[in-house]
């Protein structure tokens, strides 16, 4: 393989990888649904009506999640999601419906 082969490989991988890849996005409320649901999100996302993003939190799945239920028990929001920050990170953003 050439040098200039070497160097382009790994940058069309990573464009393929983030054109082929979409947000992933987690969703709870108090209500009837007893654990997370996966819902898949299109690649420019918004958060639905009522929802704003929680500014207190940063972290990853697991710890977004936590928050989320944690928000609902303590009765400081109705509902949550949990929104993966971009394709192939491990972080989240939380939003939450006071």
């Amino acid at each position: 393989m050439t040098r200039v082969i070497q160097k382009a490989v790994p940058g069309m991988v990573l464009a393929a990888m983030l054109a082929l890849g979409a947000p992933e996005a987690y969703a709870a409320s108090g209500g009837s649904t007893t654990g997370s649901e996966q819902q898949p999100v299109a690649g420019a996302w918004t958060p639905p009506e009522g929802f704003v993003r929680e500014d207190s939190f940063f972290g990853m799945d697991a710890a977004c999640e936590k928050a989320g239920r944690n928000g609902i028990a303590e009765g400081k929001w109705s509902a949550y999601i949990c929104v993966r920050v971009a394709p192939f990170s491990p972080f989240m953003d939380l939003y939450v419906k006071k």
